[in-house]
Parts: structure tokens; sequence; C-alpha cells
């Protein structure tokens, strides 16, 4: 009997426990918490791409469907299936501009005809917003809301961008400031467990701010989600080894490092993977869809967030048909997105093309850090698992925020300052050791669950 199976990209990832036989959307639901056991694979793998890979988790025995793999009951035990990659066969298909916005404003239009209640549209003055912000029939319906990436939020380009667009649409906008994210970690785990790293909290404190704004209106949320990968945005270099793989992952180093904290090799999990897609991934389409695929743990969060604040989400770039159709574009109109830039042209939203005041300066994460004291990993919960050592490196980065550090990281994250610092060497230190904690935190909450119940 099937139970389930794995979506196209994997959104709406089910997690399975082959040992107990439970399955759910939610890790959470399936872990045995007062049997549990960590897999150092899975564990090495998680800290190294900052969420589960491969079908694996943290956790011996939890698992998750991969796409199109089908989970099934065969007397009274769960079953895994390979199914049949339904993408392959439509990977050659051109397709043409104008039949895909076309596309794409139909389905926008009959997801909004479906309910009366006004849109909320997260908005980051980006091409897959700006996008959805032209498709959808009623501007009055919208509400759009931006934040920050810069110490000076208001100058942030996302911010500069999004407001002008909400100016020459006529549309509800709105700016968030954010700051306070890194105490959502509880509710984080919460919501993802162990499946990925707490990197995302800032939509947690971006959505909980909406709420209060909006005090309680009922919203349905439209997401750009991905849909720069199929526009043009996305290539990915061709994959030759196993070693390469962690290339799909597009991490951008929000991670922890498995060989300081585990020393564990979990090259048998990719081999095994690299070994049924070699072949496939020297198209660069599919490699495109495979990057998406794997990141598609921690990118589904831009969904399920919201949803946890009582925003419905839908994304047209997560449908199969509208994906391949974008992903088909001829390559020359892809590039630079220039399909994109010519409708926007048309609708005179290109603000590429003339001249706006802003930064682009993204240090966001650390203005949170000087915003939140963070709660120390604790080293004896994670000793059992994680090296003390590489703890010990974590919590001493995180307490040194003194003048010297806020001189460095203004450099680090001034955009004219930052590519030639790294040329010549310089880390940002602090940040790594803030993404290996956040990475680690998920991990730390875990066992606390299974020794303490909290």
């Amino acid at each position: 009997m099937e139970i389930a199976r794995g979506n196209w990209v994997g959104f709406d990832t089910v997690f399975y426990n082959e040992s107990t036989g439970k399955h759910s959307l939610s890790i959470n639901e399936v872990i045995d918490f007062s049997n549990l056991e960590i897999d150092p694979e899975g564990l090495a793998a998680y800290l190294d791409f900052g969420y589960c890979v491969f079908g694996r988790t943290p956790v011996k025995h939890v698992h998750y469907l991969l796409p199109h793999q089908v989970l099934k009951k065969i007397d009274g035990k769960l079953a895994v299936e390979e199914g049949t990659d339904t993408t392959l066969a439509y990977l050659d298909k051109e397709t043409h501009e104008e039949d895909v916005l076309e596309l794409l404003r139909q389905r926008v239009q009959h997801w909004e005809s479906s309910f009366t209640e006004d849109i909320l549209i997260p908005t980051s003055g980006g091409f897959d917003s700006r996008l959805l912000n032209l498709l959808i029939a009623d501007k009055s319906r919208i509400h759009a809301y931006t934040y920050g990436t810069s110490n000076n939020q208001g100058r942030s380009r996302e911010v500069v961008y999004a407001k002008e667009l909400a100016t020459r649409l006529g549309i509800h906008w709105q700016r968030v400031d954010l700051g306070s994210f890194n105490g959502y970690q509880n509710d984080w785990f919460d919501l993802f467990g162990c499946s990925v790293g707490a990197v995302g909290t800032y939509h947690m404190e971006f959505f909980d701010k909406i709420q209060s704004l909006e005090k309680g209106r009922p919203l349905h949320m439209l997401s750009g989600i991905i849909g720069d990968a199929w526009a043009g945005a996305v290539a990915v270099r061709p994959i030759t080894s196993p070693a390469d793989y962690r290339i799909l992952g597009h991490t951008h180093q929000m991670t922890a490092d498995s060989q300081r904290a585990t020393g564990v090799d979990y090259r048998n999990l990719i081999e095994s993977v690299h070994d049924k897609q070699k072949d496939l991934l020297r198209e660069p389409k599919y490699r495109i869809i495979t990057a998406m695929r794997t990141k598609m743990m921690l990118l589904k969060s831009l969904i399920s967030i919201p949803q946890h604040f009582g925003y419905p989400g839908y994304s047209p770039f997560i449908e199969e048909d509208i994906a391949l159709a974008m992903l088909n574009l001829p390559e020359d109109r892809k590039a630079s997105r220039i399909w994109q830039r010519d409708y926007f042209r048309k609708n005179n939203v290109l603000f590429e093309e003339e001249k706006h005041a802003y930064t682009y300066q993204n240090s966001l994460n650390y203005y949170a850090l000087t915003q939140h004291k963070l709660e120390l990993l604790d080293i004896n919960v994670l000793k059992e698992v994680i090296h003390i050592n590489y703890l010990q490196w974590i919590n001493a980065k995180l307490q040194r925020i003194g003048s010297f550090q806020r001189i460095y990281q203004t450099l680090m994250h001034t955009p004219k300052v930052k590519g030639v610092m790294k040329m010549m060497g310089f880390k940002n230190e602090l940040i790594q050791a803030y993404f290996a904690y956040t990475t680690l935190k998920p991990i730390e909450k875990l066992l606390k669950q299974r020794n303490y119940g909290t």
C-alpha cells in the first residue's frame, strides 16, 4: 500500500522512521526520543550542508523521501521504492517567453481568485517578487512587506527597490526592521527539529512582526521561492566527482565544519548518490534541478514559516510545469534574465537601468549579534557527538564582540572592501562561528529533548 510519494522537487518533505513505522511532514513527530541514537554519517552530512541531505538525518533510523521516491507499507513494514523522474522527458522542450509569462499570469490569477482575503507578498525588490506583484490582477489586495539587510535598513537595495515598486504599482507597502531573530531558536526547533540549521530565524521575526502589524487580518501569502533558479540567475558548474557534490548544496557557507566537529567521513553517502546521477549531471539544466532538490530542505521554510504564523502560502515556481517551462527558455534569453528585464522595462519597473541610492551591504547577521546576546552552546550536552575544542572555538568567537570586531565587521560587510580583504586572506571567523552555532543548536536541542524531555 502506498503511503506517500516524494514531490518532484522535494517540497512537502515526508519523514519516516524505518524502525517504528511512523511517517509525517514533521521530523519531530517521527523521532522516538526515548530511544534516540545519532547517525554519525547523517550528522556529518548535515553539518557540512547545514540541513539534511541524501535522504538521511542526524537521527538513526529517521530518513526522508527524495523526489519521486515512494513510501509503501508491505507486510506491516515500511519500504521505499524508486519512482520515475518525470522531469527528464521535458528538459529538451524549448519554450517561448510570451507563453511562459501567460502561464504564470493564469496560474497566479487562478490562485488569486480562489479566496476573498487580501494577499501578502514578501517583496525584496528582486526579480521574483517584482514579477509576482505585477501578475496580481487586483493590486488593491496586495500587502507587500520588506526587510533590509544593511546596518541602515532603510538604505538597503531591497528596501529602496521595493518601495519604488509599491509607489509605481499603487500597492500597500511597509518596511519591517529586524534584529531580534536570534531569540527564535526554540521556535525554530519546534517547527523544523534537526532537519535544518537555524539560519532562517530572521523570517520568523519578519512574519511575527507582520502578524502584529496586520492585527490578525487573514492573508494568503504569495512567495517567489526558487523562481531565480529557473529564470536564469542560477548556474551550477560541472560535477565531475563526488567531492564536487557540495556545489549542489548552495550552502553559501551557512554551515558547520564536519571535519572539525566530528571527523566522520560520509563519502559513502555521496558516492551512492553520485553513481546514480553522474551521467545526468552532465546536463546543465539537470544540475540546476538537482541543486534545488538538494537545498529544498532549507528553502521550503520560506513557505512553512508564514504558514506557521497563519498565512497559507503558494508559489507558482514549485509547480513542475512552470519550473520546466522557465528552465527551457532559450539560453540567450535566460542569460542575465533578459526575458524578465524586457518585461520589467515594458512595465516601467526595470530599476536596474535607473539611478537609485542604496547599499549592497548585507550585515544583518552581525547586527543581530550586537542586539541579542546568544545563549552559548552547551558543551556538556554536545560533547557526546561534537569535538570539545570546536565547541569552545565557536563559543569563544561569539563572546568577543568588542570595538575592534565592530570595525572589522564594518569592513568585511562593505561591498567594495570585502572582496579585497578576502583576496588578502582575511576571514570572517565571527560569522563562520555564528553559522556553525546556528547549525549545531538544533542538535543540542535534539539531545536535550532526549536527555531531559525539554
